[in-house]
């Protein structure tokens, strides 16, 4: 018996085959059904994935992604996976649902994303039991890379970021600003725009003195406050009931101050990972 599973972002998608004894991890381009269209979502399986992996003597398909939530979005990637992967029992899940069963197994307690997007849900002995609802919060993925970076790129383009921030994106711009604004106000792309320069700044805060520091800081904060919002509002006493644990990039370049900040929420966070993968594969290796 052979499992592959798979954690899928805008971006990036992780891929683990995992036997008894062995794991293979594989990292192909991103599969949010979202964002890309059927011809595409069929070329990295085909293309990406095959050309590093076996599909031999697999069993089970566990694909857990953003982008997934809804019946039309998971029916389309069921029917890709199914067609490249005949034999095998297929599953479709969400990024919040694999985040959970990383993080807490078949515990309780409250899980939330922190990447180029946002999300939480509380977990009840490993099942799913509430999600946060986003639609109720339209102005954005609080507590995320895409909207502590559109800060960022909002006081690039006023001119207000310390010196050393703009020079840092200005490095790394491949676009004029004229070119690099209009694209932040495209929807489709703004989000990924707006987490690339979190990215680029993310380590400035270690290394560049009190300013960056504390702008950096600051701005964490006046996300976070925000998302603490949806939180007290989707999951009220639970928060200080159980532990919160989070998932994902820009909670773990921000560790210190996420876990700082929930504590003067009296919420304990105990628990940070970059990458839900090696949670999943020791909450399904379980069923070998």
């Amino acid at each position: 018996m052979s499992l592959l599973l798979a954690d899928s972002g805008a971006t990036k998608t992780t891929w683990a085959r995992v036997e008894k004894d062995h794991q293979q991890i594989v990292i192909t381009s991103g599969m949010n059904p979202n964002l890309k269209v059927d011809r595409e979502l069929e070329s990295v399986v085909y293309d990406e994935l095959f050309a590093q992996l076996s599909k031999n003597e697999l069993t089970h398909v566990y694909f857990y992604g953003a982008g997934t939530g809804e019946v039309n979005t998971a029916g389309r990637l069921e029917k890709i996976l199914q067609e490249a992967f005949l034999n095998c029992e297929i599953h479709v899940g969400t990024d919040i649902e694999a985040a959970g069963l990383s993080t807490f197994g078949n515990e309780s307690g409250v899980v939330a994303i922190s990447g180029t997007g946002s999300g939480a849900a509380m977990m009840n002995n490993g099942k799913v039991e509430k999600v946060m609802n986003a639609r109720s919060f339209p102005e954005g993925d609080f507590g995320s890379g895409a909207h502590i970076g559109s800060l960022i790129l909002k006081d690039f383009f006023a001119g207000s970021a310390p010196v050393t921030i703009r020079e840092l994106i200005d490095e790394n711009r491949k676009l004029s600003i004229e070119d690099l604004f209009v694209q932040f106000q495209d929807p489709m792309k703004s989000k990924m725009i707006a987490a690339k320069a979190m990215k680029d700044v993310a380590t400035l805060g270690d290394i560049e003195g009190h300013t960056n520091r504390d702008y950096l800081k600051d701005l964490v904060h006046s996300s976070l406050t925000l998302f603490m919002t949806q939180l007290k509002h989707t999951f009220g006493i639970n928060l200080t009931r159980f532990p919160l644990r989070f998932v994902g990039t820009t909670a773990w370049y921000f560790e210190d101050i996420f876990i700082d900040f929930f504590k003067n929420e009296q919420v304990n966070v105990d628990l940070i990972e970059k990458d839900p993968i090696n949670g999943m594969m020791n909450y399904h290796r379980n069923m070998l």
